[in-house]
């Protein structure tokens, strides 16, 4: 795991390593609160599922219908301010106002190279 803030860290290993754990009896899942364990058991073992009203999406999860309803059928969209650019999620225009027009950059340790973004650098190290 890699956070780009220390308290997204201390949330993180205070979540997964340090805090409650709640095993499924159904399953090797382990969830960080019992409302996850709630959720996975509905998705997983009871077979719970939200469907959309106005397609054939389908989720178990009731948080990720509204998502979608927002964005494929309200059009919601997150506009950056200093181009055309439209993305459907926060992060993603986070991650296109970085590299773009930020001067975030991922620098190769082994050339020249510079990535706007960590996955182009560790596609770049692959190849």
């Amino acid at each position: 795991y890699k956070a780009t803030a220390p308290f997204q860290l201390q949330r993180h290993k205070e979540s997964k390593h340090e805090g409650p754990q709640y095993p499924c009896d159904q399953c090797d899942h382990i969830a960080t609160q019992l409302s996850y364990l709630k959720r996975h058991k509905e998705a997983k073992h009871e077979g719970v599922s939200y469907q959309c009203d106005q397609c054939n999406f389908e989720s178990p999860y009731l948080p990720y219908l509204k998502k979608h309803k927002a964005i494929k059928h309200e059009g919601l969209r997150y506009s950056c301010d200093q181009c055309s650019y439209n993305a459907t999620q926060q992060s993603h225009l986070k991650t296109h106002m970085e590299s773009v027009h930020g001067n975030v950059r991922y620098p190769c340790d082994q050339c020249d190279y510079k990535a706007t973004q960590v996955s182009s650098l560790k596609k770049h190290k692959v190849r």
